[in-house]
């Protein structure tokens, strides 16, 4: 994974030097290297350097996180000109254009707005964003699986989110089917009643550290249980 990310680098630096001013190298391959432990904001520096908004050459002086929901990131990136509106999950990098200016009406009801001025109002000048972290393991405040932020409900099906009825990992213990009371779950109406099941329950949350568990503390896990049963 290590040999990987340094690949990345390596790869992002190198489109650097045929993407920017000169007088903006340095500072361009330093901010990179602040992000070097962040595999996340890597990919977006690769899809933004690969792809120039605008075909503008022009740095990266600045991310900034605007706001997040369901594994899906909305972040600001900035150049001494200009500053973009990029959607970040774990496996996707998109930008939407310039930012302040109008969304897709896709985005726009995604996050929660039923509007184009109601989106607007989430979108503070840029100088009072947050700028997105770059502490050595920032990455685990997002679920390297789903792309949650820490604190946020897992994805339905994400391999890292923790039964609250077993304490095993949701996607692979049988507490859905014991919760239904059915052996198989085969259409959206069974699987809608367990999503409502799941949150009456009080759906466990992404933390860091976590990770998938299988601590047999319920006849519910697969194999897992029953395999020391058996033994």
């Amino acid at each position: 994974m290590e040999n990987n990310k340094q690949q990345l680098i390596e790869e992002i630096k190198l489109f650097i030097q045929y993407s920017v001013p000169e007088d903006e190298l340095k500072p361009a391959v330093a901010l990179v290297d602040r992000y070097k432990n962040n595999g996340f904001i890597l990919r977006l520096f690769r899809e933004y350097y690969t792809s120039l908004p605008e075909e503008r050459e022009e740095a990266v002086v600045r991310i900034a996180r605007l706001v997040d929901r369901q594994g899906i990131h909305l972040l600001v990136v900035s150049t001494a000109n200009f500053s973009y509106l990029y959607a970040v999950s774990v496996d996707k990098v998109v930008l939407l254009g310039e930012y302040l200016e109008e969304a897709d009406p896709e985005v726009v009801a995604f996050f929660g707005c039923n509007n184009q001025q109601e989106f607007l109002q989430l979108c503070r000048p840029v100088k009072e964003l947050d700028e997105y972290a770059a502490n050595k393991g920032s990455e685990k405040l997002i679920c390297p699986v789903c792309g949650v932020a820490e604190g946020d409900c897992h994805l339905l099906g994400c391999s890292v989110e923790i039964c609250p009825w077993c304490e095993g990992q949701l996607s692979k213990c049988n507490c859905r089917f014991e919760q239904l009371k059915t052996e198989h779950i085969e259409d959206e109406q069974q699987l809608e009643e367990f999503i409502e099941l799941l949150d009456a329950k009080g759906r466990v949350p992404y933390r860091k550290g976590q990770a998938p568990a299988y601590p047999g503390t319920s006849a519910g896990l697969d194999d897992v249980r029953t395999g020391k049963e058996n033994s």
